[in-house]
Formats: structure tokens, sequence, C-alpha cells
């Protein structure tokens, strides 16, 4: 029989933890219709690995894509050439010209298409189309229906680099890139609203101001050595108190008899 032997805090820390990160990525995937034989051929080792890999050269494309548009977004309320006299974007012509989608992607300087970008534009709620079939710009901050999973691929994936990255730093007494956060675990719901409010106008005007220090060091001809990518994630969270003890509590107080 094998002995009963304790679990230290640490371990009981890391596989309560891998279990939570299991059991909400699961969740997630659920909720957004994808199905269980997938998420099993995906986590199957190196033959799921294998037969996925054809689709994630596509799945990488339109994540490029994606993330283009928000450097296209910007451009599209900044550039002057692309703004009116009271400094709102210009309606743009699906086809060529100087007010054109293509000229936009043009002066972007950025990989994607202009009729990629011209595709994805009609599929957002941040643009709209008018009776002359042009395009016109309503929020500065590209959004996509539906596409809640790629988006949580894309910053679950850097997240995690993140941690990592500062773990070795850590031990290695390097620069730590920002990794931090703020919350309390039991507010009067009635005052979220407010504060949230508060939060995305500050947060807002933060993040256009990173949004310009990024794109103006952005680099006009690739090159091959010597490139990396620098991003920003903010996001905000809200969710009832749970006024009972965590399962993590009760667990390490059992096996420890405290």
């Amino acid at each position: 029989m094998a002995k009963n032997t304790r679990l230290t805090f640490s371990e009981l820390v890391n596989q309560q933890g891998a279990a939570a990160l299991l059991n909400a990525t699961f969740a997630f995937l659920h909720r957004n219709n994808i199905s269980k034989k997938l998420i099993a051929e995906s986590a199957g080792g190196k033959r799921g690995r294998v037969k996925m890999h054809g689709q994630a050269r596509r799945y990488k494309k339109l994540l490029r894509a994606y993330e283009d548009m928000g450097t296209i977004m910007s451009a599209w309320f900044s550039l002057p050439r692309f703004l009116d006299k009271e400094s709102r974007p210009l309606p743009l012509n699906a086809s060529r010209g100087t007010h054109s989608v293509q000229s936009l992607v043009r002066s972007s300087r950025v990989a994607t298409s202009a009729r990629l970008t011209a595709e994805l534009m009609r599929r957002s709620p941040s643009v709209r189309v008018d009776s002359q079939g042009k395009f016109v710009a309503l929020e500065r901050v590209f959004v996509l229906p539906e596409f809640e999973v790629p988006r949580a691929a894309l910053i679950i994936e850097r997240y995690l680099n993140t941690l990592r990255r500062n773990s070795l730093a850590h031990s290695k007494g390097k620069t730590l890139l920002l990794e931090r956060n703020c919350y309390v675990s039991e507010m009067d719901l009635k005052k979220i609203v407010p504060i949230l409010r508060d939060i995305k106008e500050h947060g807002t005007a933060f993040m256009d101001s990173v949004d310009g220090d990024i794109e103006a060091n952005r680099m006009r001809r690739f090159k091959s050595k010597g490139v990396g990518e620098l991003g920003v994630l903010v996001f905000a969270w809200t969710q009832p108190s749970k006024a009972r003890r965590s399962k993590l509590e009760l667990e390490f107080d059992r096996r420890n008899h405290i």
C-alpha cells in the first residue's frame, strides 16, 4: 500500500491551479461550441498536434490580420489625410483612390491585404457601410463578433509567456515585464458600475497613449534578425464574491490536519 504523503503548499497550489486553469479553459470552449472531439484531439499529444498543423497556418494568417486591423483603425483615426476638418475619420471607398481601403492599408504599412481588410470591416460593428457603399468608422477599437476563442488563445498564450519570462528574470536578476493586478474581494455591487466607467475612461486614454508610442516605433522595412514584438493588454473583471472558503484552502487544511 502506498504511503500517505502530505503535499507541500507549493505542490497543492500547483495541482489545484492546474485543475482550475484546465476547467476554466474547457468550460470556455464548451460555451463557444467547441466540440469535445476537437478538444481531445488538440490535447492528444503528438498525433493530435500533427493533425492540426495544416489548419494552424490559416489560423495564424487570420489572427495576424485581426491584429493588423488595430493598426489600420489607429491609422484611420490619426493620419491627417484620412481625417476631415473636425478630425473625424473620412468615409473610405471600397475601390481605389486617395480615400480608399487600399490607400489606408498602404499607409498603415501592414501585411494584410486590402481585400481581407474590407471583408473584416464588413463583419465588424466598429465599421458600417453607408448607402453609397463607403466604409464609415464608428469605433477606434476594432471588434469582431464571435471571435472570442481566437482572442482568448492570443491573450492566454502571451500571458503565459509573460509569466515564464518573469520567472526566469527573477532568478537571473533581469528586467521584469509589467504583470500586476489590483482588486477587492468584497464590494457593494451598486458601486461597481460607476467605478468601471471611470476605469474605462482612464484605461482608454492610457492605451491610446501606449498605442501611439508603440506604433511610432513600428519597423518600416522587414529584417530577418533583431525583430520582436511588444504589446500591452488591459482588462477589468467582475464576479460575485464567494462567501465560503475556497477548495484550495479546505484541501490544504484537511491534508495537513489544520
